[in-house]
């Protein structure tokens, strides 16, 4: 063999690993182009997802009907109209077991503790109506949710307002209202 055909042999052999290594770069570059193209893809996905997520959760908040209340309407008319206007003496003694200027005058004496601030969303239930809901509760035997209905409130309110009407009418009118003679002798027994 002459030397010519040696080195056609290896140009061959040369041309043939850089063939070779050049498909390997390709092959690489190609799986490294498909890696690269599959992650922008995915991600565009992912968008798309998201995209479309926050498209229908907008398209469901539009279809849910809107909050019609912050508070359930309820009819109070009975206190307004009926008790407020129509009711007698006799019928304050009977139901609230104080006559109507006595009643006036507690809602007087309690009126700075018991007042409630008028916000955006309600007006807050009147100092009068605050009174005579714990008055009946007191003087009748009938459970929160009857009181609620009968002055058209809810009965965790009703609950709440005989709370504070009981603890401000303690605060307010114990020391002017009950006392003792002599405490030494009530205390000695």
């Amino acid at each position: 063999m002459d030397v010519q055909a040696h080195l056609r042999q290896c140009h061959q052999a040369v041309q043939r690993w850089e063939e070779v290594v050049t498909a390997c770069r390709l092959q690489r570059c190609a799986a490294w182009e498909h890696f690269r193209f599959s992650q922008r893809l995915q991600a565009r996905r992912r968008q798309g997802r998201r995209i479309r997520c926050v498209r229908n959760l907008q398209m469901l908040w539009q279809r849910l009907p809107g909050r019609r209340w912050w508070v359930y309407p309820r009819s109070s008319d009975w206190w307004d109209n009926f008790v407020m206007r129509i009711w007698g003496e006799e019928k304050w003694l009977e139901n609230f077991r104080m006559s109507r200027s006595t009643f006036d005058w507690l809602v007087d004496v309690l009126r700075d503790v018991l007042q409630r601030q008028r916000t955006e969303m309600r007006a807050p239930v009147s100092v009068e109506r605050r009174v005579a809901v714990a008055l009946w509760w007191m003087a009748s035997t009938m459970s929160y949710r009857t009181v609620a209905h009968q002055f058209g409130l809810a009965r965790s309110t009703v609950a709440g307002i005989v709370v504070e009407v009981t603890r401000a009418i303690t605060e307010a009118l114990l020391d002017r209202v009950v006392y003792l003679r002599d405490p030494d002798k009530v205390s000695a027994g």
